[in-house]
């Protein structure tokens, strides 16, 4: 399997023997300048899905309606070039963060096409 020899030599198996177990994609070179490969080490991931909207987009047109919301008051957000579904799971996310979970109440007004927010607490 592996040529090794001494304390190092042992230790570089069993590092080798549980990246393989593993089913890691890895190279390895030793004190001795020996190349250990296993898979194809440079093969890029799993390829991401394109983003709907650019980054920070959405959070950046709410944010002015959200960012000074007082406990009780209320904002309606226009739905804008998004979808009410996707603002929605965005702004409850971004409300969670700030003021955490439970304080406020986010609702579609589809006859609007606004997202109504209210800050309880």
């Amino acid at each position: 399997m592996f040529k090794t020899i001494g304390i190092r030599g042992k230790a570089i198996t069993q590092l080798l023997v549980a990246l393989q177990n593993l089913g890691c994609s890895y190279v390895v070179i030793d004190q001795d300048g020996v190349e250990h490969v296993h898979g194809d080490p440079l093969k890029k991931g799993k390829a991401k899905r394109p983003r709907k909207y650019p980054l920070r987009a959405m959070q950046n047109y709410y944010l002015p309606w959200i960012k000074d919301l007082e406990p009780g008051g209320a904002t309606e957000i226009p739905v804008g070039e998004f979808t009410l579904k996707d603002l929605q799971a965005s702004v409850a996310s971004k409300a969670s963060a700030m003021w955490g979970n439970g304080t406020y109440i986010t609702s579609r007004n589809p006859e609007k096409n606004v997202l109504e927010v209210l800050r309880i607490t």
